[in-house]
């Protein structure tokens, strides 16, 4: 069963605002993501304030989510260089 992916209004602004290049392949990697999201290198952050949250990271990019197991959804929070 896939996953389903969402970007928050800040991720989404942060992929607009990259090179055409860039967006494409963190676009192929969110399209990954919908077959298993934690495949690649991905990480548990650590820390109070990022409890819960991981990062996957694509080539100098990472994608910090949440994922939400019982709606089988990842959440993108962030796309930070």
């Amino acid at each position: 069963m896939a996953w389903t992916v969402r970007l928050s209004t800040e991720a989404a602004r942060h992929l607009s605002r990259l090179p055409r290049d860039q967006q494409e392949m963190i676009g192929r990697a969110i399209d990954r993501m919908e077959v298993d999201p934690f495949q690649g290198d991905v990480e548990p952050l650590k820390g109070r304030k990022w409890s819960g949250r991981y990062r996957k990271r694509v080539g100098r990019y990472r994608l910090i989510f949440v994922p939400v197991f019982q709606e089988r959804r990842v959440e993108i929070s962030a796309i930070l260089l």
